[in-house]
């Protein structure tokens, strides 16, 4: 006999994303689920106010956790990227990880880790120190270079088209540009990170990306899908 499985234990197995919509690594996460073409729950936290079944479901407590239909968990942005792109990749964006050439890994930890780092301490120096501002905002410039030295002609950082790369190291370096914009446009010299961090945040997919929902609280709150397209 088949067997039932109520509306709820359908729900309770779908993909379910935890975000914060501004996070970097959030919105790395979300670019990968909709380069995938899969559609999953989205259940959007406040940072000030964590819902006490997302700090279960992950002691870590920050964003993004991705729920998998067997009800494991993953919780680095980088792993969700690749497990959902490995579930379906139409736009080929971990090509770059196949190719014995390219080391994704690297570059990605460099800006998760010690780009992070100096991007922290920039953006928000009255947390820390503000005489250091300059020091740090420099120190993330010159990582910048090696990305100015990586992208291509075609304006990527691999091929002539988007891959992993900018998925995950753009939402990054667009936060280095929120901190102080005017300065990012008339002295930040390397033109080649402008010009990809535009053609990424002008982009429909990023675009999609950054649309708002309403926070979650716990199950009584309505599903919210993601992506919508319009």
């Amino acid at each position: 006999m088949k067997e039932k499985h109520s509306s709820q234990d359908r729900i309770n197995r779908e993909l379910v994303l935890y975000s914060f919509r501004r996070c970097p690594f959030a919105i790395r996460a979300r670019m990968s689920i909709y380069y995938s073409t899969i559609k999953c729950q989205i259940r959007e936290i406040s940072l000030k106010n964590k819902p006490a079944e997302f700090i279960s479901l992950s002691p870590k407590a920050t964003v993004p956790v991705l729920l998998k239909e067997d009800l494991s968990v993953i919780e680095e942005s980088l792993d969700i990227v690749k497990w959902i792109l490995g579930q379906s990749d139409p736009s080929g964006l971990l090509i770059p990880l196949h190719d014995e050439n390219e080391d994704v890994d690297y570059f990605v930890s460099l800006f998760d880790n010690k780009f992070k780092f100096h991007l922290d301490r920039y953006k928000y120096s009255s947390r820390y120190d503000v005489t250091q501002k300059q020091k740090h905002r420099d120190s993330a410039s010159e990582i910048l270079k090696l990305i100015d030295d990586k992208i291509t002609e075609s304006g990527f950082m691999y091929g002539n088209k988007i891959s992993v790369y900018e998925l995950c190291i753009l939402p990054l370096v667009r936060q280095f540009m929120i901190a102080d914009p005017r300065w990012f446009e008339e002295h930040f010299k390397f033109e080649k990170v402008k010009k990809s961090l535009q053609v990424f945040t002008e982009s429909q997919a990023f675009k999609v990306t950054m649309k708002k929902y309403d926070e979650w609280i716990d199950d009584k709150n309505k599903i919210q899908y993601f992506p919508i397209l319009e």
